[in-house]
């Protein structure tokens, strides 16, 4: 279902937009990784998809699955859906589950669309996935998504649409993880993320 679902994003994005990616030969080819994205529309996701060779299980929030033909297609991409704490918390234990497996992680740790495309506050739940499993961490900035599809809209706009995939962060594996690790880390994916969208140039 997945091979087949990244053939129709594929296609979808040629259609309407100029999709530009940079730094495709960061992208590990084999082993788990997190990746960890800024946020600025619903098409954020497909645009990973689409554009990322490796498959992708994305958490996202509940009420998206709600959602009129979005929720049908975050079902069909394969999201895991995060609501109260101890949805949260089945979530993680998925997410650790097939990092150990090999596979790739996708998250949107800004907790919500960017309503002025600038980089919300990261919340630290990635980096506890990767601290736990030692795995890498792959930032990855996009920009133009949030033209194409605005908050609060159903149909794009024909748009150019930026991708920008950084060197992988190494992670060392913690067996007791403390606020400071998760803090460190976070601003430092924050902080390479943020240089990731100046360096997007049309």
């Amino acid at each position: 279902m997945y091979p087949f679902f990244k053939v129709i994003c594929q296609g979808f994005f040629k259609l309407i937009s100029d999709l530009k990616i940079s730094g495709q030969d960061h992208i590990p080819q084999k082993g788990p990784f997190v990746l960890v994205a800024n946020h600025q529309s619903l098409l954020d996701p497909l645009v990973l998809i689409a554009c990322i060779p490796r498959k992708i299980t994305f958490l996202a929030a509940s009420y998206i699955f709600k959602i009129p033909l979005v929720g049908h297609i975050v079902r069909a991409g394969g999201a895991l859906p995060v609501n109260s704490n101890q949805g949260s918390i089945k979530s993680a234990k998925h997410c650790l589950s097939r990092l150990f497996k090999g596979e790739v992680i996708g998250l949107f740790p800004e907790g919500g669309v960017s309503l002025d495309g600038r980089l919300k506050p990261f919340m630290p739940g990635w980096a506890y996935l990767a601290l736990k499993t030692g795995v890498p961490a792959l930032p990855v900035a996009l920009t133009g998504t949030g033209k194409v599809l605005p908050v609060g809209t159903y149909i794009p706009r024909r748009g150019r649409i930026s991708v920008n995939i950084g060197e992988p962060v190494p992670v060392e594996k913690k067996s007791k993880i403390r606020r400071q690790d998760l803090e460190e880390l976070n601003q430092k994916i924050t902080r390479t993320i943020s240089s990731l969208m100046k360096a997007i140039t049309y």
